[in-house]
């Protein structure tokens, strides 16, 4: 008898910890299926923002890359994405919130310090610069011996339109590729001698919201 009842409540107690596992399992499918159609209707940058906001457990993050330029660990097939898309890599899902074609430059450069050098002494440095690119030394030289701000090769690379201040975006937009000119910035005191590089070129820029699989 002793035995029986010891039986039934080894029965009973089984049955409830069944019962709980099958109750959690059905949550976290049905909250996994929610996340992922949340996730799926996602159209927009605020509406993947209150994404991650609602939702911190899923280590999601809103990230832009440009795969005409950035070559490095890029997939291939990431340069025919469209607005939408849903693409598993890596452990991780990404979904396609926005692609925008913007302009981007390219130039060398090199700082001088109006903090360190008065206006005239950056002036005569310049011209001497310039009259030494002129006559061959390379620009990469050039920045290794006088740039000011530890950029030793000069190159600035890629850079978006809305990037760099006003007065240095509007410069390298009125120049041509090989054009060597002075810029000022004299709000900030940086005084630049630049070498357009590379013609403008218009690029993808896709935006994505990103989360781990199985979160």
């Amino acid at each position: 008898m002793q035995a029986a009842y010891v039986m039934s409540h080894l029965k009973i107690a089984f049955m409830r910890k069944i019962t709980f596992l099958l109750f959690f399992v059905c949550f976290q499918s049905f909250f996994s299926q929610n996340v992922e159609i949340k996730f799926e209707n996602i159209k927009t940058i605020e509406q993947a923002e209150e994404f991650i906001e609602k939702n911190p457990d899923l280590e999601a993050e809103i990230f832009s890359i440009s795969p005409e330029l950035d070559t490095v660990n890029i997939p291939a097939h990431f340069k025919t994405l469209d607005i939408g898309n849903l693409i598993t890599e890596n452990g991780n899902t990404f979904k396609v919130i926005s692609i925008e074609k913007n302009k981007t430059f390219r130039v060398s450069y090199i700082f001088l310090d109006g903090k360190k050098l008065s206006l005239n002494q950056i002036d005569k440095l310049r011209s001497k610069i310039i009259s030494q690119y002129k006559i061959g030394i390379s620009f990469s030289d050039l920045a290794k011996e006088y740039t000011m701000d530890g950029n030793v090769t000069g190159d600035l690379n890629w850079f978006s339109e809305g990037m760099m201040v006003p007065e240095f975006e509007n410069a390298v937009k009125n120049h041509k590729k090989g054009d060597i000119f002075t810029i000022d910035v004299p709000n900030n005191k940086w005084y630049y001698v630049t070498l357009k590089t590379y013609e403008d070129k218009i690029v993808s820029r896709i935006t994505m919201l990103k989360i781990k699989n199985g979160s």
